[in-house]
């Protein structure tokens, strides 16, 4: 096992916090991270012990918390599924960005790496293809802009999804 497959959802909250406070500030404290997360000070000790012992952070109390380069690394991929599902969800799904945001955050301490290849690269198809997308509206559900052969064989995919073999 690596040190990276050991970390918990509230490791990679506490590495993906002070990875975007690092954006902001350059460093984090202590009390940054406490007041990012909602939690006292005295509990977010705990855990940078332990994410500096597994090499992840810079951690020494009552100094400056940074990032190691491996630490920087598990962060960048905690945020790209974040980024990835959030924009599943709000582009794809038509969900509210709001919703779409808390949803992300839930899930991206969750995925598997399979799941996760699999949605980054239909994102990446949706957003590239050359046809307009199907779209989701409250009254009707999901609907196509084209009424062409292809996308009314898509719509009715769409509308009943056992069809799909």
């Amino acid at each position: 096992m690596t040190k990276t497959e050991e970390l918990t959802e509230s490791m990679e909250m506490y590495l993906k916090t002070i990875y975007l406070i690092e954006q902001r500030k350059r460093a984090a404290r202590v009390t940054d991270i406490a007041h990012e997360l909602g939690v006292i000070a005295s509990s977010v000790t705990g855990a940078l012990r332990s994410l500096s012992k597994r090499g992840l952070i810079n951690y020494t109390p009552y100094d400056i918390i940074t990032l190691t380069p491996e630490g920087v690394e598990v962060a960048q991929q905690i945020m790209k599924r974040y980024a990835a599902l959030r924009d599943f969800f709000v582009k794809v799904l038509g969900v509210e960005e709001s919703i779409a945001e808390t949803e992300a955050c839930q899930m991206e301490h969750r995925i598997s790496e399979v799941v996760f290849d699999r949605l980054l690269h239909f994102v990446q198809y949706y957003e590239n293809c050359p046809y307009d997308k199907v779209h989701w509206n409250e009254e009707v559900g999901y609907f196509c802009n084209r009424d062409d052969q292809e996308c009314s064989y898509c719509v009715q995919v769409l509308k009943a999804p056992d069809l799909i073999r």
